[in-house]
């Protein structure tokens, strides 16, 4: 009988940085008093309890960008619709559009180079991967005879998102699932087209955030392309994330994004800022230097 890591030790993910067991507690110790009806509040919407509760989990995320609002008592999904319409959450569901988006272009544009070898795409941690799904119902309704040449697959060390993956993916054939580390190199397969990594970095310092990007650099083909993202901070968002959730993020500039790309090897590097202002968006490409893998 196999077993996954979470079967023996509890998971050490990146994003999980919240320390207190009682976050109330916590505040009353602190004498942050005033803060205190804010978080029974916010409790009671879906994505916030999720948020303090789990940290940045996949399940945040992947509320996000379903932008569906839900919650308890009523007043709940009040709530989660007001803070889905807030400026950060507002930024970081574009980040799923810009992967979104860039994942379709690479993927047509290498098809369109006319290469025998079927496309592979990676999404690394993929959480639950409702991109891949996306971009997957797109090509299968639109172009099927690219949607035949594409395969998906999503690695994250939680084995939980990567079962709700599958049953979201479960019409779709040509989705891999694979519970493993994206911070180790033997984690990652070998001739990758199309890399797509979105809020892990946030959670990584700069010298393991440049370890990942070289992995994912030895990953790719040449000519292949990784999709990222930064954020910058949000004042509110992130007075809420520490004080509520313990979530604590590193904030990088297109600047320093760029920089850590190039260190790592990519080349033809575009960014771009996400139309409420908070989300760098980022496409790299690996140059034609060398073989893939790592």
């Amino acid at each position: 009988m196999s077993h996954s890591p979470s079967d023996h030790v509890p998971l050490q993910l990146p994003n999980r940085t919240r320390r207190s067991e009682s976050i109330p507690r916590r505040l009353l110790a602190e004498g942050k008093y005033h803060l205190l009806p804010v978080y029974a509040l916010l409790t009671t919407s879906d994505l916030a309890r999720e948020g303090i509760r789990n940290s940045g989990s996949f399940r945040f995320a992947d509320h996000v960008y379903r932008n569906e609002p839900s919650g308890r008592y009523g007043v709940g999904r009040v709530v989660d619709r007001v803070l889905l319409r807030l400026r950060g959450t507002r930024s970081m569901r574009n980040r799923f559009f810009h992967s979104r988006r860039e994942i379709l272009r690479a993927v047509r544009e290498t098809g369109a180079a006319g290469s025998a070898d079927q496309i592979v795409v990676l999404s690394v941690p993929c959480g639950i991967a409702r991109d891949l799904f996306e971009v997957a119902e797109i090509l299968h309704r639109d172009e099927p005879a690219l949607y035949e040449n594409v395969r998906f697959v999503g690695i994250d060390l939680d084995n939980e998102p990567l079962d709700l993956s599958r049953e979201l993916t479960k019409d779709h054939p040509a989705f891999d699932f694979r519970c493993a580390d994206a911070l180790k190199a033997e984690s990652f397969p070998v001739g990758v087209d199309v890399i797509v990594s979105l809020g892990f970095g946030e959670f990584l310092s700069d010298g393991m955030l440049y370890d990942f990007y070289r992995r994912c650099h030895s990953s790719l083909n040449n000519g292949g392309r990784f999709i990222t993202s930064a954020s910058r901070r949000d004042r509110i968002s992130d007075y809420l994330a520490r004080e509520l959730a313990e979530l604590y993020a590193h904030y990088r500039s297109a600047e320093q994004l760029t920089d850590l790309l190039k260190s790592a090897g990519f080349v033809k590097i575009q960014t771009t800022r996400d139309e409420v202002g908070f989300q760098t968006l980022a496409v790299a490409e690996k140059g034609g230097g060398g073989g893939g893998g790592p």
